[in-house]
């Protein structure tokens, strides 16, 4: 007699199998368990058993029956051992046959993935060669699966309603392990596991924050099996907190506000205590016990506000060197660009109120590590940093020892809500765990002038009443106070309180403070570029092209952390605004820090309308993305678009987290994945970037990962990065993106022809505007748009008008990604063609032209003056010529002039016989 497990790439896993008179058979038995398994593996060298299924065979398996009803007690040596009922090849009642799984075989572990917990997810089976997704569980199976994780019984399986005859695996519920259930390979390949939903354990436990201004605050909800429910503030600690916005990848716990800061939740209140370190991953690792204290209701319902940012090194949780969690550590962040708008964020952020200063120079210590070069644009009123503009992609290296800090109040005492800035908006006080409004009653310039004092903006402009409706009020509200003007802190003037009904018309109050001015670009391709609006006593205005020049475009680009002025509009360019004219006549010297520091005629004085509107265009932030293909949409090379040149990005660090944010952003699916292209990388010679490496789940664009600052050969060739992201396609023969410009001089400006149909032809001028020459000059690699021509400025083009009435919003990579009407539809003909003037970059042959004709231009200008210097001498000696010479002279002149006819060769002659007289 032998024994063997077959057909099975390891010898310690298979279908049992016997010899006996010289052939081999299955056994057929009705109930098989970890006890004749064991007794098998022992016998054939491979451990331990680890699992007994049954198991309905697939074609080319099939074979006699050997051996009928054998039973272990697990203890015997060999099968032989066992209780053996018969050896026959009669028929098997069963259509399954019996395996066996050994620990020295295959299988390593189970788990569930992609839940929010170990006892949540899709169920998996992991092999030593791969990975077994198990499809279509219901609730017995499901059972199974969770309570061999040690999980409690299953809440939710995969499937629901399908009968037993159409499962994979069918188990009682009861079996000590999954594998034991029985298999059915007559329904595994019709399995969808797209259907299934995740399996959920009893145990399950996940975390989420809710009623908080972002994600990463609020009230603290915990989901155990699918009930959710809340915690009690006197339940829970900072070392707990911490936990809890590490699972959230949320950073650290700022503070665990109670008393049902963010409202009270509904539902079950969980009293329990997590007694955690502090240092596990998911609150479902910490040890918890159940608490015996009186019943807590929902007004005690606890807070967690978490941050990825922290403040150390200071003299309390409230002011410090400004730090970043980053994998393993904390980096310290750059201060060349923080300033008081993104330090009072961070404030917020953390639950400290408002910004006093934001100190750099590293006041608070320089910290260990890199330091972070990342370069907020914060108006101030976000309610987190990551809700602000952030260039990070190759900024350059920060100056040694310059990190940022911040002091904050540190009490969340009062603030001003819904404003332009963080200097404007309605009064709201925090009192007894609410936020209420300040009655009109209450207020007066004294008192907003303590306020703007305290909030350091300025001096109080303007106060203001608006009508607010319904029970968005304040259950309490400051019905009066009395300043005398001098005051440091609203809390030193004499103040009262009183209740407000939930319902109702209240009138609030509203201060406008002077640090509330502010200045933005509008209606341009970008936040560097477009008209020139600013925030002034609570409006926003337009300011007059008059006198508009570039120093005055200088202040602005250098106000908004733009880099240096390229181009100063007027005759609104970038289009009419509305509202007021504030400024006028200005002549900045182009050395202020704030346009409003410049001379001009005064606030909304102005002989202008909004047709003079200013703008703009500065030469930061210039930048974009494309996979560049030939073939495919949404798979290429890397490539962006900076300094007016597209450059492919360097392979080096480019992790998963970056190409799906890449792949997210360009909107071409959810995850990507690198390739190793045989063929060359055939853009131009420039490689912008390298080790880009984005560093948060919550990363929303490529330009805020850091990475080796930008350089035009920042890697050698054969490491540019060709990434495919999950929805690729084929491009059609139609998707080659060919264009071009014509007659303009140079490949940088003219008429703008398109290759479509296996011919080229051109754009209607309707509705095209400098937001589509923006697209064009991006797509040809020409920096930004100067102008947007039309009626055929750069003469008419021929063949077919392939697009009319052009719609660019200006961020598209190409023409082809803006709306427009159907190809070939068009009312215009060539008089109407289109054309562009791009800023730039041109090839080194064109730079090359250039210079050479402005090297003929200067040699022409000079030898002009030579000429003009030498017929005046000439003409101040004709005195020396005497007698017949000058008759002579004369008469050849006259005779050329008139028998000959003009011509400047003539006049050539005449100079050269007049000189050689004057010789």
């Amino acid at each position: 007699m032998e024994l063997k497990l077959a057909f099975r790439p390891n010898p310690c896993d298979g279908v049992v199998l016997v010899k006996h008179q010289g052939s081999w058979g299955f056994v057929c038995n009705e109930v098989w368990t970890l006890a004749e398994a064991s007794v098998i593996c022992r016998q054939l060298g491979c451990g331990s058993a680890v699992g007994a299924p049954k198991y309905v065979p697939l074609p080319g398996e099939s074979l006699q029956p050997r051996l009928h009803g054998v039973s272990c007690k697990g203890n015997e040596s060999t099968l032989w051992d066992c209780d053996l009922e018969e050896w026959s090849q009669k028929n098997c009642s069963y259509e399954w046959v019996v395996v066996v799984l050994c620990s020295n075989g295959t299988f390593r572990e189970i788990r569930l993935l992609k839940g929010n917990s170990p006892c949540a997810g899709l169920p998996e089976i992991r092999n030593e060669k791969g990975l077994d997704r198990l499809c279509g569980l219901h609730m017995e199976e499901a059972t199974v699966f969770c309570q061999e994780l040690q999980c409690g019984p299953a809440v939710q399986a995969s499937r629901k309603g399908l009968g037993e005859t159409q499962k994979y695996m069918t188990c009682n519920g009861t079996e000590s392990t999954i594998r034991n259930c029985r298999l059915n390979n007559k329904f595994r390949s019709g399995c969808q596991l797209q259907l299934d939903d995740e399996v959920i354990c009893a145990e399950h436990t996940e975390v989420r924050l809710v009623g908080g201004e972002h994600h990463c605050a609020g009230r603290l909800e915990v989901r155990r099996g699918l009930t959710w429910g809340t915690v009690c503030d006197s339940d829970l600690d900072l070392q707990t907190a911490h936990v809890v916005c590490r699972e959230l990848k949320c950073g650290a716990a700022a503070s665990i506000p109670g008393g049902a800061h963010f409202g009270e939740g509904s539902g079950q209140t969980w009293r329990e205590v997590f007694q955690c370190v502090g240092n596990e991953s998911l609150l479902f690792h910490c040890p918890r016990k159940l608490q015996q204290k009186e019943l807590c209701v929902h007004s005690q319902d606890a807070g967690i506000r978490c941050s990825e940012y922290r403040l150390v090194n200071g003299s309390n949780r409230c002011s410090g060197r400004v730090e970043f969690q980053t994998p393993g550590s904390w980096a310290p962040l750059c201060a060349t660009h923080w300033d008081l708008q993104d330090a009072n964020v961070l404030c917020h952020q953390l639950d400290c109120g408002h910004a006093i200063a934001a100190p750099g120079g590293g006041y608070f210590g320089e910290g260990d590590g890199w330091i972070l070069p990342d370069e907020f644009h914060c108006i101030g009123t976000e309610s987190h940093l990551w809700n602000c503009p952030v260039s990070t992609l190759g900024a350059s290296k920060c100056a040694l020892g310059n990190v940022a800090g911040a002091i904050c109040s540190g009490e969340y005492f009062l603030r001003l809500k819904d404003g332009q800035s963080r200097c404007d908006g309605k009064v709201e006080i925090f009192l007894h765990g609410v936020w209420g409004p300040v009655l009109d009653g209450a207020w007066d310039l004294n008192g907003a002038q303590v306020l703007c004092r305290q909030l350091q903006c300025g001096k109080a402009e303007r106060v203001y009443t608006s009508l607010t409706s319904g029970p968005g009020v304040g259950s309490v509200g400051l019905s009066s106070m009395k300043c005398m003007g001098n005051e440091t802190q609203l809390g030193q003037c004499n103040m009262s309180t009183s209740a407000l009904a939930p319902v109702g018309i209240t009138q609030e109050v509203g201060v406008i403070c002077s640090g509330s001015k502010r200045i933005r670009l509008v209606n341009g391709t970008g936040r560097c570029a477009g008209r020139v609006e600013i925030y002034h006593n609570g409006t926003w205005g337009t300011v007059c092209d008059d006198a508009w020049d570039l120093s005055d475009a200088s202040v602005v680009c250098r106000q908004l952390g733009c880099g240096v002025a390229l181009s100063a509009m007027g005759s609104a360019h970038y289009g009419a605004g509305a509202g007021p004219i504030w400024l006028d006549e200005l002549s900045c010297s182009g050395n202020e820090s704030e346009l409003w520091q410049c001379p001009f005629q005064g606030w909304g004085q102005h002989d202008c309308r909004h047709k003079e509107d200013a703008g703009i265009l500065c030469s930061g932030q210039s930048f974009a993305m494309r996979l560049a293909s030939e073939a495919h949409n949404c798979a290429g090379w890397l490539e962006v678009f900076y300094n007016g040149t597209w450059g492919a990005v360097c392979s080096n660090s480019l992790k998963e987290l970056s190409l799906a944010v890449i792949c997210k952003q360009l909107k071409c699916g959810q995850q990507g994945w690198l390739e190793n292209k045989q063929m060359a990388y055939r853009g131009s010679e420039v490689s912008w970037l390298d080790k880009i490496e984005c560093r948060s789940l919550y990363t929303k664009s490529l330009w805020q990962c850091p990475s080796t600052s930008w350089h035009p050969h920042s890697c050698s060739r054969g490491d540019e990065a060709w990434i495919t992201c999950d929805e690729w396609t084929e491009k059609t023969s139609e998707g080659t993106n060919r264009l071009r410009v014509r007659d303009g001089g140079d490949s940088c400006s003219g008429r703008v022809e398109v290759w479509h149909g296996g011919s080229w032809g051109t754009v209607c001028d309707d509705s095209w505007d400098l937001v589509d020459a923006e697209v064009v000059c991006r797509q040809l690699g020409c920096g930004s748009a100067v102008s947007a021509l039309g009626e055929a400025a750069f003469g008419p083009g021929t063949g077919a008008v392939w697009l009319d009435e052009v719609q660019c919003k200006g961020t598209e990579l190409s023409l082809w990604d803006c709306p427009a009407e159907p190809w070939g539809r068009s009312d215009c003909g060539h008089k109407e063609d289109a054309a562009v003037n791009c800023s730039g970059s041109l090839s080194p042959a064109q730079e090359g032209d250039n210079l050479l004709r402005i090297i003929c231009f200067v040699l022409g200008t000079l030898l002009c003056f030579v000429l003009i210097l030498l017929g005046a001498q000439m003409w101040n000696k004709k005195g020396t010529c005497h007698g017949k010479g000058l008759e002579d002279v004369a008469s050849i002149r006259e005779y050329q002039l008139v028998k000959k006819g003009f011509s400047w060769r003539n006049i050539w002659n005449i100079w050269d016989i007049a000189l050689l007289c004057s010789i």
